[in-house]
């Protein structure tokens, strides 16, 4: 490919357009439903995440009017698109036009990168697009660093740097990652005694001060759950986690994406020619090694936690594509086009099943026990028939993740009482003793089961029936999809 900007405006806007196909076929998983439910409520800061991402889900519902998933992730999908342009650019800054060009290429079909953070209503999007342009902004001083801060574009960056700090904790490692590079690079040591440098500093600590404020409040909660999610009891290793978490990685990126970022990222350390293998070097080798080790010690880690890592590996993938080309052209011809065809037909075909069972309803009188679970399909059902069940306005469920799909599928003015791991959900305004349904999922046929349990949590924590139960099926079509156990319930005093 020549890669020019003709060429990446089109692939960049190709693959806007898969992504807006794909939208509008997913129902809304439940991060997103969560995003949504618990952010219908102002704050400073969340319990989960810095308050960015869950603040433009609210603010497109309060502008809108709308709580259709589609229309809120808009903006994400956009800072998808936006994140596309920088990568090239960057790219192209770093190693010219045809390197820039497969950079971008491998990062729009990323399946991490594709269908999550360029797409749901998710914090990785506005913290991958923020840390991007960062790096923008001062990567012509990095790449000739005799010459000089240019102190506009400093502060510009530290402005996006607090962006990224107000969208995900992981924005701190870049920061890390930033230092540990200034360190070990000779020509760029001296850029710390830098007066610009310490009021870029400054104005990026800003974006940490609300979920600062936030947690002083509320006793450091936020903190107390990451760092726990982070470490378990510190006293045992668990190397199949650690496996797990490679393996995840290397499907969010694709094997060979995989493979030449940690190749190329730990040679620009070690071989930093040019110099801008280097710098990409560090972003990447910091946050993914910090959070391999964390796999390690841990059972909660999560493969996509080092992401905002990986993103500044394409530039380096680019750089290798660009230069074995040649060498490699059939193998790295038929990976990109099975991938091009491959991951959007893939990501469509999860949001087809999800939504419409397009694949099980022609074999299948009611939903396989393989099927795509109630965790990522519509609840329309509970909406449907929630006058008919009264319409009270609380529901208790087991815990956020039920709370996360009924709070979504029922809209605002209904509060959700998890009965265990309410996350931001206990900070919500709770009706004072009220009646309320009790809702949970179940598969088809195994709702006894699921009404015998319920009935033993909700008295568990002091509910009473105040009625029979009933059983709702979400149906796609004439297909039944799962069931919706719904018990009246009150508080016991």
């Amino acid at each position: 490919p020549d890669g020019g900007v003709r060429d990446a405006m089109t692939l960049i806007l190709a693959f806007l357009a898969l992504r807006l196909v794909v939208s509008l076929f997913f129902p809304a998983t439940i991060d997103e439903a969560y995003a949504i439910a618990v952010s219908r409520d102002w704050s400073l800061s969340y319990y989960d995440h810095p308050p960015l991402g869950f603040s433009i889900a609210q603010a497109i519902v309060w502008l809108t009017g709308s709580t259709n998933i589609f229309v809120i992730r808009l903006p994400f999908i956009l800072a998808g698109a936006a994140s596309s342009w920088l990568v090239w650019d960057i790219t192209r800054l770093a190693y010219g036009q045809r390197a820039a060009y497969w950079a971008l290429g491998w990062f729009c079909v990323a399946p991490f990168f594709f269908i999550s953070s360029g797409h749901f209503v998710v914090p990785d999007g506005p913290l991958n697009l923020a840390l991007l342009a960062t790096l923008r902004l001062v990567l012509p001083d990095l790449l000739s660093p005799d010459k000089g801060l240019r102190a506009a574009r400093w502060l510009a960056a530290g402005f996006c740097f607090a962006v990224a700090l107000a969208s995900k904790y992981q924005a701190v490692l870049f920061g890390a990652s930033a230092l540990l590079f200034l360190l070990a690079s000779p020509p760029h040591r001296r850029l710390l005694l830098s007066p610009v440098m310490w009021m870029t500093l400054v104005v990026g600590a800003l974006g940490l001060m609300p979920m600062v404020a936030w947690n002083a409040a509320q006793d450091w909660i936020s903190f107390g759950f990451q760092a726990g999610r982070a470490a378990d009891d510190g006293t045992h290793l668990h190397p199949a986690n650690f496996i797990v978490t490679i393996l995840g990685q290397i499907v969010y990126l694709l094997p060979g994406t995989w493979a030449v970022m940690m190749w190329m990222s730990v040679r620009g350390i070690l071989r930093p020619t040019p110099a801008a293998d280097r710098i990409f070097g560090w972003f990447v080798v910091v946050p993914v090694a910090i959070f391999l080790a964390i796999a390690l010690i841990s059972t909660n880690s999560l493969p996509h936690w080092a992401m905002s890592g990986f993103v500044f590996g394409f530039p380096l993938v680019g750089r290798w594509c660009e230069a074995m080309y040649e060498k490699y052209r059939r193998w790295i011809d038929l990976a990109w086009r099975a991938s091009v065809v491959g991951i959007p037909l893939l990501a469509l075909g999860v949001g087809l099943q999800a939504s419409h069972a397009v694949f099980t309803r022609p074999f299948f009188d009611t939903a396989p026990k393989q099927d795509l679970n109630w965790q990522m399909q519509h609840w329309s059902v509970l909406a449907d028939r929630w006058e008919e069940l009264g319409a009270p306005n609380a529901v208790v469920t087991v815990n956020w993740m039920t709370g996360a799909k009924a709070g979504h599928a029922l809209g605002p003015g209904v509060a959700i009482l998890p009965l265990d791991d309410p996350r931001h959900f206990q900070f919500l305004e709770r009706p004072e003793h009220a009646a309320a349904i009790a809702v949970h999922p179940s598969d088809v046929g195994d709702s006894t089961a699921v009404i015998a349990e319920m009935l033993r949590l909700l008295e568990a924590g002091d509910y009473r029936t105040t009625g029979e139960p009933q059983v709702l099926r979400q149906m796609s079509g004439t297909h039944p999809r799962f069931e919706i156990v719904v018990i009246p319930v009150e508080p016991e005093s």
